[in-house]
Parts: structure tokens; C-alpha cells; sequence
């Protein structure tokens, strides 16, 4: 059941500067951060954005994190349908970074999708901080300024502009020009982000994208060709990578947290690799990721530090939704979940 919080709002700046003096500088204390894709600027739902991440600043989050999905795929591409969101994401009040989503680009099908694409990079992705206010530092990749890369200590945070669709892979046999030059960026700047965040011990990698890679099921399934170089750098590096990984993308329409990276030598799961998928346009909410350490494990660099989540369905249930005819609980206490 969704925790309903009753307590005195404080101002949303101050909060969040709290809670990240005493998280930040020395890691021992929980860091936490909010996940959040598919909210659409449409007129039943614009609230919804705004809502979500006033509720990740009261809960004194780190920073948030949009996996794309600013509008149905219905929908024009117009720049004022594209753009809706940005005020949003400027003013809101925790560092708040977006990632494009197949509707925003590769859907447009009246416009050239890269032209639609390169409107979100010169709205979205100037400059050398994120969005919101505070804000962030952060590096981009020169030519796909949608690649981020930042630290928020024990993490290292890297986002891919992966689509759904077998990764805009194109409709021939052979990919798209398109495809292999943002792909090969994107294979660079994550192989990267393994290479940093093993120089700096850092021992927590956490991979933002929007599209679904389609993970192998063995004699189920298999992946479209246009996610498995993703896949095969993905599986290289997790086996060798000294802590855990956490890739999170949209674009997949249900909220699910699981382990899908298959080692082919064993047929079973990676067990420092863990994949969240944010909700769905047909059920709204956001997901909280919280870092701690875990005591019990001692100095094993895998196991030292772990994610955990909880998840928050939105709007937030509450009793005043409650019909007329159903009967509230007696305690004044509001119900809190597991």
C-alpha cells in the first residue's frame, strides 16, 4: 500500500539541501533518488509532473530522473507539444534530468525525427548542469548532448539515448546510418562510465535510458539486433564490474524491478545487475532508489552497498478518494506500506 505522509512542508530548497549535506559528503548515510517516465502534458494529466516531483523533493531526494515519455505517440510533434515540459523540469526543485523517448523523436513521423530530436538538445541539454533549481554539474557527450554522465556519491550516473522500435535500428536488413553513429557513441560513452567508475571505486553504477533492450530469455526469446551490442557490452562488463549496476529505462508501459542480464556460461542471472522499469501511461507513479550499506557484508565490494525501492502510485491514495459508501479506517494514523 502507497505511504501517505502527514507532516509540516518545509521550504522544498531548504529540504533538499539538507538532505543533501548530511547524505553527500561521506557515504554511510542512505542517498536516494527519484525514477519517473511516460507523464504526458496532456491537459488530464499536466499536473502530474509538476505533483511528482514536488512529492520527490518533500521526500528529500537527491535528484529525479525522467526516462522519456513527454507525450502520447498520438500526438503532434509540434514544438509546443515537445517543449511543454521544459518549464517544469527548469523550475523544479531538485536537480531533475530528462532523457528523450520515441515520442518526443523517432514516432514524428510528419517531421524528420533527427531534426525533432536536435529542437530537444538545444532546449533541454544546455550547458554543464541539469535542470531544476538547484541543479547539478554534469559532463555531456560533444556530439549527442543527451549522453550525461554525473556523480552523486557512492554512484556514478550515465544516460544512453537507446529507443524502443530495435533501437531506430531502421527498416532494411542493414542498419541505418542513423543508428550506427548514435550507437557507437553510446557503446563509447557507457564503456566509459565502467572504465570511471572503477578508477574512482566508485561501486555503484547506475544506467538511464529510455527504450527496453529486450533482454534475452534462453529458448524463449531473443533480443532484436539493434539492442545486442548493448546487451554483449553490458554482460562483458557487469561480469567484471566490482559492485552493482542499475539500469533503468521507460518505454516498457509496466513498472517491474528485476534481474534480466543472463550469463551465458551459467543461464542465470547477474546478480549485481538489477533493471527497473519505470511505470507505464496507463498507471502513473515514481519509484524511489535508495543506496545503503549493507553491514552484514564487510568488505566485499558487490555486496557492501545495495539498492533498494519503493514505489509510489500516483496520485497518492488517500482517504479523502475514498467513495462516500466505504467505510474509513477508525485509526487516525494513515496506513503505511511494508
Amino acid at each position: 500500500m502507497h505511504r501517505i505522509v502527514n507532516k509540516p512542508r518545509i521550504n522544498r530548497l531548504t529540504a533538499w539541501l539538507i538532505g543533501m549535506s548530511l547524505a553527500l559528503p561521506a557515504f554511510g548515510e542512505t542517498v536516494s533518488f527519484g525514477l519517473i517516465g511516460d507523464v504526458y502534458m496532456t491537459p488530464e494529466h499536466q499536473d502530474y509532473l509538476k505533483g511528482m516531483l514536488d512529492d520527490m523533493a518533500d521526500k528529500r531526494e537527491s535528484l529525479a530522473i525522467f526516462t522519456g515519455g513527454l507525450k502520447p505517440s498520438e500526438q503532434g510533434c509540434q514544438d509546443a507539444n515537445l517543449l511543454a515540459a521544459y518549464p517544469v523540469f527548469a523550475k523544479a526543485p531538485l536537480p531533475a534530468f530528462y532523457i528523450p523517448g520515441d515520442a518526443e523523436w523517432i514516432l514524428c513521423t510528419k517531421f524528420a525525427p533527427e531534426e525533432r530530436l536536435n529542437l530537444l538538445r538545444k532546449t533541454y541539454y544546455q550547458g554543464n548542469r541539469s535542470l531544476g533549481e538547484p541543479s547539478l554539474p554534469l559532463v555531456r557527450q560533444a556530439t549527442y548532448p543527451e549522453l550525461m554522465r554525473w556523480e552523486s556519491s557512492p554512484a556514478l550516473f550515465v544516460t544512453l539515448n537507446v529507443t524502443g522500435d530495435n533501437n531506430h535500428w531502421g527498416k532494411k536488413e542493414e542498419a541505418s546510418s542513423e543508428y550506427k553513429d548514435r550507437n557507437t557513441a553510446v557503446l563509447g560513452w557507457l564503456s566509459d562510465a565502467f572504465t570511471r567508475a572503477r578508477e574512482a571505486k566508485l561501486n555503484m553504477l547506475v544506467i538511464v535510458m529510455y527504450g527496453d533492450p529486450e533482454f534475452s530469455q534462453p529458448g524463449v526469446s531473443e533480443p532484436s539486433p539493434g539492442y545486442l551490442p548493448l546487451l554483449q557490452l553490458l554482460r562483458t562488463e557487469t561480469e567484471n564490474f566490482p559492485g552493482q549496476v542499475l539500469l533503468v529505462h521507460g518505454g516498457g508501459g509496466a513498472h517491474r524491478i528485476d534481474h534480466p542480464l543472463i550469463n551465458p556460461t551459467s543461464n542465470l542471472p547477474y546478480q549485481n545487475f538489477t533493471r527497473v522499469g519505470t511505470y507505464g501511461a496507463l498507471q502513473q507513479g515514481w519509484v524511489e532508489v535508495r543506496i545503503e550499506r549493507n553491514d552484514k557484508a564487510g568488505d566485499d565490494p558487490i555486496r557492501r552497498t545495495e539498492f533498494k525501492f519503493e514505489s509510489f502510485p500516483w496520485p497518492p491514495l488517500s482517504l479523502d478518494n475514498l467513495p462516500e459508501n466505504e467505510t474509513q479506517p477508525d485509526q487516525a494514523e494513515a496506513p503505511r506500506a511494508n
